[in-house]
Protein backbone atom coordinates (compact mmCIF):
# COMPACT_ATOMS: atom_id res chain seq x y z
CA UNK A 1 0.00 0.00 0.00
CA UNK A 2 1.11 3.52 -0.73
CA UNK A 3 0.74 5.21 2.67
CA UNK A 4 1.43 8.59 1.09
CA UNK A 5 -1.96 8.38 -0.65
CA UNK A 6 -3.71 7.83 2.68
CA UNK A 7 -1.72 10.58 4.38
CA UNK A 8 -2.57 12.98 1.57
CA UNK A 9 -6.22 12.10 1.85
CA UNK A 10 -6.24 12.55 5.64
CA UNK A 11 -4.70 15.98 5.30
CA UNK A 12 -7.30 17.07 2.75
CA UNK A 13 -10.06 15.67 4.96
CA UNK A 14 -8.77 17.76 7.86
CA UNK A 15 -8.65 20.92 5.76
CA UNK A 16 -12.09 20.28 4.29
CA UNK A 17 -10.87 20.53 0.69
CA UNK A 18 -12.44 17.21 -0.32
CA UNK A 19 -15.71 15.52 0.57
CA UNK A 20 -15.67 12.74 3.18
CA UNK A 21 -16.36 9.14 2.18
CA UNK A 22 -19.52 7.31 3.20
CA UNK A 23 -19.63 3.58 2.46
CA UNK A 24 -23.07 2.05 2.05
CA UNK A 25 -22.67 -1.60 3.02
CA UNK A 26 -26.35 -2.51 3.03
CA UNK A 27 -25.39 -5.48 0.85
CA UNK A 28 -23.91 -7.25 3.89
CA UNK A 29 -27.27 -7.34 5.64
CA UNK A 30 -28.71 -9.59 2.95
CA UNK A 31 -25.85 -11.13 1.00
CA UNK A 32 -23.51 -13.79 2.43
CA UNK A 33 -21.90 -14.90 -0.84
CA UNK A 34 -18.52 -13.83 -2.22
CA UNK A 35 -19.73 -10.24 -2.50
CA UNK A 36 -20.06 -10.15 1.29
CA UNK A 37 -16.37 -10.94 1.79
CA UNK A 38 -15.35 -8.33 -0.76
CA UNK A 39 -17.42 -5.71 1.06
CA UNK A 40 -15.99 -6.83 4.38
CA UNK A 41 -12.39 -6.48 3.16
CA UNK A 42 -13.08 -3.03 1.73
CA UNK A 43 -14.66 -1.86 4.97
CA UNK A 44 -11.71 -3.17 6.99
CA UNK A 45 -9.38 -1.20 4.73
CA UNK A 46 -11.20 2.15 4.82
CA UNK A 47 -13.33 2.27 7.99
CA UNK A 48 -12.95 4.16 10.27
CA UNK A 49 -9.67 5.79 9.22
CA UNK A 50 -10.80 7.13 5.86
CA UNK A 51 -14.56 6.62 5.73
CA UNK A 52 -17.80 6.18 7.64
CA UNK A 53 -20.01 3.16 7.00
CA UNK A 54 -23.75 2.64 7.12
CA UNK A 55 -25.91 -0.47 7.00
CA UNK A 56 -29.25 0.61 5.54
CA UNK A 57 -30.89 2.71 8.25
CA UNK A 58 -28.78 1.29 11.07
CA UNK A 59 -25.89 3.64 10.44
CA UNK A 60 -22.59 2.03 11.47
CA UNK A 61 -23.96 -0.93 13.43
CA UNK A 62 -23.92 -4.17 11.41
CA UNK A 63 -26.70 -6.54 12.54
CA UNK A 64 -25.90 -10.20 13.14
CA UNK A 65 -27.75 -13.44 13.80
CA UNK A 66 -31.53 -13.40 13.91
CA UNK A 67 -31.59 -9.60 14.03
CA UNK A 68 -29.78 -9.47 10.69
CA UNK A 69 -32.42 -11.70 9.07
CA UNK A 70 -35.22 -9.55 10.44
CA UNK A 71 -33.54 -6.35 9.27
CA UNK A 72 -32.87 -7.89 5.84
CA UNK A 73 -36.56 -8.62 5.44
CA UNK A 74 -37.51 -5.09 6.53
CA UNK A 75 -34.99 -3.57 4.13
CA UNK A 76 -36.32 -5.59 1.20
CA UNK A 77 -39.90 -4.70 2.12
CA UNK A 78 -38.94 -1.02 1.91
CA UNK A 79 -37.21 -1.51 -1.43
CA UNK A 80 -40.11 -3.50 -2.86
CA UNK A 81 -42.74 -1.02 -1.66
CA UNK A 82 -41.06 2.35 -2.20
CA UNK A 83 -38.69 1.49 -5.07
CA UNK A 84 -36.83 4.74 -5.94
CA UNK A 85 -39.47 7.06 -4.50
CA UNK A 86 -38.20 10.36 -3.10
CA UNK A 87 -40.09 9.65 0.12
CA UNK A 88 -37.86 9.18 3.17
CA UNK A 89 -34.57 8.63 1.34
CA UNK A 90 -31.57 7.72 3.50
CA UNK A 91 -29.25 10.64 4.28
CA UNK A 92 -31.35 13.14 2.38
CA UNK A 93 -29.89 16.11 4.24
CA UNK A 94 -28.95 19.57 3.06
CA UNK A 95 -25.23 20.09 3.14
CA UNK A 96 -24.29 16.40 3.09
CA UNK A 97 -21.14 16.44 0.94
CA UNK A 98 -20.22 12.79 1.44
CA UNK A 99 -19.16 10.76 -1.56
CA UNK A 100 -21.21 7.61 -1.20
CA UNK A 101 -19.72 4.28 -2.22
CA UNK A 102 -22.37 1.61 -2.85
CA UNK A 103 -21.28 -2.04 -2.88
CA UNK A 104 -24.26 -3.08 -5.01
CA UNK A 105 -26.51 -1.14 -7.43
CA UNK A 106 -29.70 -2.29 -5.67
CA UNK A 107 -29.10 -0.07 -2.64
CA UNK A 108 -29.04 3.21 -4.55
CA UNK A 109 -32.83 2.94 -4.73
CA UNK A 110 -33.46 4.12 -1.17
CA UNK A 111 -30.59 6.61 -1.00
CA UNK A 112 -29.63 9.96 -2.35
CA UNK A 113 -27.43 9.41 -5.41
CA UNK A 114 -25.35 12.07 -7.15
CA UNK A 115 -22.76 12.19 -9.91
CA UNK A 116 -19.98 12.35 -7.30
CA UNK A 117 -20.93 8.95 -5.87
CA UNK A 118 -19.48 5.53 -6.80
CA UNK A 119 -21.32 2.24 -7.42
CA UNK A 120 -19.71 -1.21 -7.50
CA UNK A 121 -21.29 -3.36 -10.20
CA UNK A 122 -20.68 -7.12 -10.23
CA UNK A 123 -22.86 -7.75 -13.28
CA UNK A 124 -26.05 -6.64 -15.02
CA UNK A 125 -27.48 -10.15 -15.06
CA UNK A 126 -30.96 -9.20 -13.83
CA UNK A 127 -31.26 -7.12 -17.01
CA UNK A 128 -29.41 -9.19 -19.61
CA UNK A 129 -30.46 -12.60 -18.21
CA UNK A 130 -33.75 -11.71 -16.53
CA UNK A 131 -35.15 -15.24 -16.95
CA UNK A 132 -32.59 -16.46 -14.40
CA UNK A 133 -34.12 -14.23 -11.71
CA UNK A 134 -37.53 -13.83 -10.17
CA UNK A 135 -39.56 -10.99 -11.65
CA UNK A 136 -39.33 -8.81 -8.51
CA UNK A 137 -35.51 -8.95 -8.46
CA UNK A 138 -35.27 -8.16 -12.17
CA UNK A 139 -37.63 -5.22 -11.83
CA UNK A 140 -35.83 -3.78 -8.79
CA UNK A 141 -32.48 -3.87 -10.53
CA UNK A 142 -33.97 -2.32 -13.66
CA UNK A 143 -35.18 0.62 -11.56
CA UNK A 144 -31.86 0.86 -9.70
CA UNK A 145 -29.83 0.92 -12.93
CA UNK A 146 -32.18 3.50 -14.40
CA UNK A 147 -31.48 5.73 -11.40
CA UNK A 148 -27.76 5.21 -11.98
CA UNK A 149 -28.21 6.11 -15.65
CA UNK A 150 -29.94 9.35 -14.71
CA UNK A 151 -27.38 10.47 -12.12
CA UNK A 152 -24.22 9.26 -13.96
CA UNK A 153 -22.00 8.44 -10.95
CA UNK A 154 -18.67 6.67 -11.18
CA UNK A 155 -19.07 2.92 -11.69
CA UNK A 156 -16.54 0.23 -10.75
CA UNK A 157 -16.76 -3.23 -12.32
CA UNK A 158 -15.20 -6.53 -11.27
CA UNK A 159 -14.51 -7.55 -14.87
CA UNK A 160 -14.24 -6.11 -18.36
CA UNK A 161 -17.01 -8.53 -19.31
CA UNK A 162 -19.40 -6.84 -16.88
CA UNK A 163 -18.33 -3.39 -18.02
CA UNK A 164 -18.92 -4.28 -21.64
CA UNK A 165 -22.42 -5.55 -20.86
CA UNK A 166 -23.16 -2.40 -18.87
CA UNK A 167 -22.03 -0.03 -21.63
CA UNK A 168 -24.04 -1.97 -24.21
CA UNK A 169 -27.13 -1.00 -22.22
CA UNK A 170 -26.27 2.46 -20.89
CA UNK A 171 -23.33 3.80 -22.88
CA UNK A 172 -20.21 5.30 -21.34
CA UNK A 173 -21.29 8.83 -20.38
CA UNK A 174 -20.61 8.44 -16.66
CA UNK A 175 -18.20 10.22 -14.33
CA UNK A 176 -15.93 7.23 -14.85
CA UNK A 177 -16.11 3.53 -15.66
CA UNK A 178 -13.30 1.53 -14.09
CA UNK A 179 -12.54 -2.18 -13.78
CA UNK A 180 -10.92 -3.48 -10.60
CA UNK A 181 -10.65 -7.28 -10.86
CA UNK A 182 -11.29 -9.44 -7.81
CA UNK A 183 -8.72 -11.51 -5.96
CA UNK A 184 -8.10 -14.98 -4.59
CA UNK A 185 -8.93 -15.29 -0.90
CA UNK A 186 -5.72 -17.20 -0.14
CA UNK A 187 -6.81 -17.85 3.45
CA UNK A 188 -9.21 -20.38 1.94
CA UNK A 189 -6.20 -22.52 1.03
CA UNK A 190 -4.26 -22.15 4.26
CA UNK A 191 -4.56 -25.00 6.71
CA UNK A 192 -4.96 -28.77 6.71
CA UNK A 193 -6.92 -30.80 4.18
CA UNK A 194 -9.65 -33.23 5.10
CA UNK A 195 -10.42 -36.13 2.76
CA UNK A 196 -14.06 -36.86 2.04
CA UNK A 197 -15.46 -40.32 2.59
CA UNK A 198 -16.90 -41.84 -0.58
CA UNK A 199 -14.86 -39.64 -2.91
CA UNK A 200 -12.11 -41.95 -4.05
CA UNK A 201 -10.41 -42.36 -7.39
CA UNK A 202 -10.56 -39.71 -10.14
CA UNK A 203 -13.37 -37.15 -10.10
CA UNK A 204 -14.51 -33.92 -11.72
CA UNK A 205 -15.46 -31.00 -9.50
CA UNK A 206 -18.02 -28.20 -9.56
CA UNK A 207 -18.03 -25.56 -6.80
CA UNK A 208 -20.88 -23.09 -6.76
CA UNK A 209 -24.39 -22.50 -5.48
CA UNK A 210 -27.00 -24.96 -6.68
CA UNK A 211 -28.97 -22.54 -8.81
CA UNK A 212 -30.26 -22.26 -12.35
CA UNK A 213 -27.70 -19.75 -13.56
CA UNK A 214 -24.78 -22.02 -12.61
CA UNK A 215 -26.12 -24.51 -15.18
CA UNK A 216 -25.36 -27.69 -13.25
CA UNK A 217 -28.11 -29.42 -15.23
CA UNK A 218 -26.07 -29.26 -18.44
CA UNK A 219 -22.94 -30.39 -16.58
CA UNK A 220 -24.79 -33.38 -15.10
CA UNK A 221 -26.10 -34.41 -18.51
CA UNK A 222 -22.58 -34.17 -19.93
CA UNK A 223 -21.22 -36.43 -17.19
CA UNK A 224 -24.07 -38.95 -17.57
CA UNK A 225 -23.97 -39.12 -21.36
CA UNK A 226 -20.18 -39.28 -21.46
CA UNK A 227 -20.13 -42.67 -19.73
CA UNK A 228 -17.64 -41.50 -17.09
CA UNK A 229 -19.13 -43.61 -14.32
CA UNK A 230 -18.25 -46.74 -16.31
CA UNK A 231 -14.67 -45.44 -16.46
CA UNK A 232 -14.55 -45.21 -12.66
CA UNK A 233 -14.70 -41.39 -12.66
CA UNK A 234 -17.03 -39.58 -10.25
CA UNK A 235 -18.52 -36.11 -10.39
CA UNK A 236 -18.59 -34.06 -7.16
CA UNK A 237 -20.78 -30.98 -6.72
CA UNK A 238 -20.66 -28.74 -3.66
CA UNK A 239 -22.05 -25.38 -2.68
CA UNK A 240 -24.99 -23.73 -0.92
CA UNK A 241 -28.58 -24.02 -2.08
CA UNK A 242 -29.94 -21.31 -4.36
CA UNK A 243 -32.83 -20.71 -6.73
CA UNK A 244 -33.63 -23.93 -8.57
CA UNK A 245 -31.66 -26.19 -6.21
CA UNK A 246 -34.41 -28.76 -5.78
CA UNK A 247 -34.54 -29.72 -9.45
CA UNK A 248 -30.74 -29.89 -9.72
CA UNK A 249 -30.28 -32.09 -6.65
CA UNK A 250 -33.12 -34.42 -7.57
CA UNK A 251 -31.66 -34.91 -11.06
CA UNK A 252 -28.15 -35.42 -9.68
CA UNK A 253 -29.34 -38.22 -7.43
CA UNK A 254 -30.59 -40.20 -10.44
CA UNK A 255 -27.12 -40.37 -12.01
CA UNK A 256 -24.66 -43.06 -10.84
CA UNK A 257 -21.29 -41.66 -9.85
CA UNK A 258 -22.52 -38.20 -8.88
CA UNK A 259 -21.73 -37.06 -5.32
CA UNK A 260 -23.75 -34.11 -4.00
CA UNK A 261 -22.06 -32.60 -0.94
CA UNK A 262 -23.81 -29.27 -0.50
CA UNK A 263 -21.82 -26.76 1.55
CA UNK A 264 -18.40 -28.04 2.68
CA UNK A 265 -15.93 -26.50 5.18
CA UNK A 266 -12.68 -25.02 3.89
CA UNK A 267 -10.61 -28.05 4.90
CA UNK A 268 -12.67 -30.30 2.65
CA UNK A 269 -12.85 -27.75 -0.15
CA UNK A 270 -9.06 -27.55 -0.18
CA UNK A 271 -8.88 -31.32 -0.53
CA UNK A 272 -11.36 -31.32 -3.41
CA UNK A 273 -9.48 -28.65 -5.33
CA UNK A 274 -6.19 -30.47 -4.76
CA UNK A 275 -7.39 -33.90 -5.97
CA UNK A 276 -9.89 -33.26 -8.78
CA UNK A 277 -9.10 -34.07 -12.42
CA UNK A 278 -10.69 -30.86 -13.70
CA UNK A 279 -12.99 -28.06 -12.58
CA UNK A 280 -16.32 -27.73 -14.43
CA UNK A 281 -18.62 -24.71 -14.43
CA UNK A 282 -20.59 -24.06 -17.66
CA UNK A 283 -22.37 -21.14 -16.00
CA UNK A 284 -24.94 -19.08 -17.86
CA UNK A 285 -23.96 -15.92 -15.98
CA UNK A 286 -20.96 -14.81 -13.89
CA UNK A 287 -19.88 -11.28 -13.11
CA UNK A 288 -16.30 -12.35 -12.44
CA UNK A 289 -15.78 -16.08 -11.98
CA UNK A 290 -14.22 -16.57 -8.57
CA UNK A 291 -14.55 -20.40 -8.49
CA UNK A 292 -12.55 -20.67 -11.71
CA UNK A 293 -9.83 -18.44 -10.26
CA UNK A 294 -9.76 -20.53 -7.08
CA UNK A 295 -9.36 -23.66 -9.19
CA UNK A 296 -6.52 -21.98 -11.08
CA UNK A 297 -4.82 -21.10 -7.79
CA UNK A 298 -4.68 -24.84 -7.08
CA UNK A 299 -3.48 -25.63 -10.60
CA UNK A 300 -6.80 -27.25 -11.54
CA UNK A 301 -7.86 -26.95 -15.19
CA UNK A 302 -11.12 -24.95 -15.54
CA UNK A 303 -13.70 -26.13 -18.11
CA UNK A 304 -15.94 -23.10 -18.35
CA UNK A 305 -18.44 -21.18 -20.48
CA UNK A 306 -17.01 -19.70 -23.64
CA UNK A 307 -16.59 -15.92 -23.95
CA UNK A 308 -17.60 -15.36 -20.32
CA UNK A 309 -16.25 -13.54 -17.29
CA UNK A 310 -14.97 -16.94 -16.14
CA UNK A 311 -12.56 -17.02 -19.08
CA UNK A 312 -11.39 -13.50 -18.32
CA UNK A 313 -10.78 -14.43 -14.67
CA UNK A 314 -8.23 -17.09 -15.67
CA UNK A 315 -6.74 -15.08 -18.57
CA UNK A 316 -7.91 -17.63 -21.12
CA UNK A 317 -5.95 -20.54 -19.63
CA UNK A 318 -8.89 -22.93 -19.69
CA UNK A 319 -11.10 -25.03 -21.91
CA UNK A 320 -14.05 -23.04 -23.23
CA UNK A 321 -17.35 -24.80 -23.91
CA UNK A 322 -20.76 -23.70 -25.17
CA UNK A 323 -22.73 -23.81 -21.91
CA UNK A 324 -25.93 -25.24 -23.40
CA UNK A 325 -24.26 -28.09 -25.30
CA UNK A 326 -23.81 -31.16 -23.03
CA UNK A 327 -22.09 -33.10 -25.81
CA UNK A 328 -19.39 -30.43 -26.16
CA UNK A 329 -18.97 -30.34 -22.39
CA UNK A 330 -18.63 -34.13 -22.34
CA UNK A 331 -15.90 -34.02 -24.99
CA UNK A 332 -14.03 -31.39 -22.97
CA UNK A 333 -14.23 -33.56 -19.84
CA UNK A 334 -12.91 -36.58 -21.72
CA UNK A 335 -10.03 -34.58 -23.18
CA UNK A 336 -9.11 -33.26 -19.72
CA UNK A 337 -9.27 -36.73 -18.21
CA UNK A 338 -6.84 -38.26 -20.68
CA UNK A 339 -4.17 -35.55 -20.61
CA UNK A 340 -0.63 -36.71 -20.04
CA UNK A 341 1.12 -36.08 -16.73
CA UNK A 342 3.34 -33.52 -18.45
CA UNK A 343 0.34 -31.66 -19.87
CA UNK A 344 -1.27 -31.54 -16.44
CA UNK A 345 1.93 -30.28 -14.85
CA UNK A 346 2.52 -27.57 -17.46
CA UNK A 347 -1.05 -26.30 -17.34
CA UNK A 348 -1.12 -26.43 -13.55
CA UNK A 349 2.05 -24.36 -13.26
CA UNK A 350 0.72 -21.72 -15.65
CA UNK A 351 -2.61 -21.52 -13.81
CA UNK A 352 -0.97 -21.18 -10.40
CA UNK A 353 1.32 -18.45 -11.68
CA UNK A 354 -1.47 -16.31 -13.14
CA UNK A 355 -3.75 -16.81 -10.13
CA UNK A 356 -0.98 -15.79 -7.76
CA UNK A 357 -1.06 -12.30 -9.31
CA UNK A 358 -4.71 -11.78 -8.32
CA UNK A 359 -3.90 -10.64 -4.79
CA UNK A 360 -5.99 -8.85 -2.20
CA UNK A 361 -3.18 -6.30 -1.90
CA UNK A 362 -3.46 -5.40 -5.58
CA UNK A 363 -7.25 -5.16 -5.32
CA UNK A 364 -7.18 -2.90 -2.25
CA UNK A 365 -4.38 -0.81 -3.69
CA UNK A 366 -6.49 0.02 -6.76
CA UNK A 367 -9.46 0.94 -4.58
CA UNK A 368 -7.23 3.04 -2.36
CA UNK A 369 -5.85 4.84 -5.38
CA UNK A 370 -9.38 5.51 -6.60
CA UNK A 371 -10.82 6.75 -3.30
CA UNK A 372 -7.89 8.39 -1.52
CA UNK A 373 -5.99 10.28 -4.20
CA UNK A 374 -7.76 13.66 -4.28
CA UNK A 375 -5.54 15.26 -6.90
CA UNK A 376 -6.56 12.85 -9.64
CA UNK A 377 -10.30 13.06 -10.15
CA UNK A 378 -11.50 10.42 -12.61
CA UNK A 379 -12.81 11.64 -15.93
CA UNK A 380 -15.53 10.32 -18.17
CA UNK A 381 -14.39 7.15 -19.85
CA UNK A 382 -14.35 6.49 -23.59
CA UNK A 383 -16.36 3.55 -24.87
CA UNK A 384 -14.23 0.41 -24.38
CA UNK A 385 -13.21 -1.72 -27.33
CA UNK A 386 -14.15 -5.37 -27.66
CA UNK A 387 -12.63 -7.74 -25.14
CA UNK A 388 -10.47 -10.36 -26.82
CA UNK A 389 -10.19 -13.65 -24.98
CA UNK A 390 -7.97 -16.52 -26.05
CA UNK A 391 -9.25 -20.05 -26.37
CA UNK A 392 -7.22 -22.70 -24.56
Amino acid sequence: MDNSIGNERMETLRTGSVAPLLIDNSLSILNRTGAYYIAKDLCQEFVPEYARVRYWRLRSRPPEGLIRKIVARMMMLEINWLKDSEFCLIDNRDGDRSIRVFFDPLYVMRSVLTESDIVLCHDVGPLTHSKLYDSSTAENYRIAYEKIRRQRPGVVFVSEWSKRNFTSLYGSDFRFLKTIPLYVRTELFDGPMEAISGVDGPFFLTVGAFETRKNQMAALKAYRDGGFHALGVKYVLCGPRGDGHKQIIEFARTIPGVVVLGYVPDSRLRWLYAHAEAFLLPSLLEGFGMPALEAAYMGLLPIISEQSALVEAVSGVCVEVPPEDPQAISRALRSALFRSSQEKENTGSLLRELASRATKQRFLSQWKDLLLRPSEAPVRSPHPGPLRLSRA
